[in-house]
């Protein structure tokens, strides 16, 4: 058995814990931008190759409240790294700090290091080497507050980074945000409209979920290959069994958006991702009725433009205001999934729409406070 644990988005850590929960048939515990559970080596893989919501996934190493540097050093000189270190490889520590401390992240990773290299030379007499660039393992040192969290990253890059993506929208929403909201709609394939679709982050990320496509197929980088304790036929087994369960169904998903330019974009990148074919692309304008006249949508999820750069937060309110009504003409009792960071120009137009918000919650979009809004139209 090991225990990890997942980073995720502030703000939708409940939904990545009932995801890895549905993934390892384990109920973590959810924390601030993280989640816990404890299972086997199996689920490192399952979680990598499947999660759609989370960043990346740790083998925990040690979870303990501290006092100051010397704390650092003892917990982290304590843990036995011979499974995770050959003595012919290289490692580096990546330090992150929230709270205020007498010393840095810099600091941090210097005195972590050096109680790595002084466990490694207690156990296997041998001294490890440092390579930050490219090392052969990334050991992880989270300080928050008075709590320090250390863990092994067996995903490499963010899982956000899916590689599909080739044409790239100005304001383009992560993957696993776009999943989480997703999720959060309860969507099981039903059929799904986005009127504000963008580059088709939305769209292809629902066009995966229905058709199981495990993200391992389209990103082929993951540090748990370099670890001791990885198992070549445990990965082989779990992947093969997700390759087995992929259907090529065909889903009602449609891709609506008034330029051109992001709606050539948006076919490119899901015939990239390999759902060109279950998803509808129109160019209409979605404060039109008429543009949704032919779409019978039971689920909407969008992410329309914030107003911050390109429009002003005024006209943002009246396009708000104009496109809720606009939904509300078109569609009866169904869910709206929306995400903005103008939510006080948005709370006015809902105001004005007398429509129904069943949820609302924070969450962090590239680097600014947004809400993730449920409505019913």
């Amino acid at each position: 058995m090991y225990k990890y644990f997942a980073t995720t988005i502030p703000g939708v850590e409940d939904i990545s814990a009932r995801e890895l929960e549905k993934i390892v048939g384990v109920k973590p515990e959810i924390d601030v931008d993280k989640v816990f559970l404890e299972t086997d080596l199996e689920a490192m893989y399952k979680i990598n190759f499947m999660s759609r919501t989370i960043n990346k996934l740790y083998i925990l190493l040690a979870r303990e409240e501290f006092k100051d540097l010397n704390d650092i050093y003892r917990v982290v000189r304590n843990i036995d790294f011979r499974e995770l270190i050959r003595p012919d490889m290289k490692f580096a520590v990546r330090a992150e700090r929230i709270g205020e401390h007498n010393f840095t992240s810099i600091d941090i990773a210097r005195v972590a290091g050096q109680a790595i290299i002084d466990s490694y030379m207690d156990s296997m007499k041998t001294r490890l080497k440092v390579d930050l660039e490219n090392p052969d393992i990334e050991i992880n040192v989270l300080v928050r507050f008075n709590e320090i969290l250390i863990g092994v990253n067996t995903s490499g890059e963010s899982l956000h980074k899916r590689r599909y993506r080739v044409y790239n929208h100005p304001a383009a929403l992560k993957t696993n945000l776009a999943a989480s909201m997703i999720f959060l709609g309860d969507y099981t394939g039903e059929p799904l409209l986005d009127p504000l679709c963008g580059g088709g982050t939305i769209p292809i990320e629902a066009a995966h979920i229905a058709r199981k496509y495990p993200i391992s197929i389209f990103r082929r980088e993951y540090y748990f290959r370099r670890l001791p304790l990885h198992n070549e036929s445990i990965e082989k087994n779990v992947e093969e069994k997700l390759i087995s369960s992929i259907n090529k169904e065909i889903y009602e998903i449609y891709c609506v958006d008034i330029s051109r330019e992001h709606i050539q974009g948006a076919l490119l990148n899901a015939k990239n991702a390999l759902v060109d074919d279950t998803i509808k692309f129109f160019n209409r304008d979605s404060t039109r009725r008429e543009s949704f006249e032919d779409i019978e949508a039971k689920l909407i999820v969008t992410n329309p433009p914030y107003g911050m750069r390109s429009h002003s937060l005024k006209k943002i309110e009246g396009f708000y205001e104009t496109f809720l009504k606009t939904l509300k003409e078109v569609y009866q009792n169904i869910k709206l999934v929306l995400i903005t960071a103008s939510t006080q120009q948005f709370e006015n137009a809902i105001k004005k729409t007398d429509v129904e918000i069943i949820h609302s919650r924070k969450v962090m979009h590239g680097g600014l406070t947004a809400k993730i809004y449920m409505i019913k139209i």
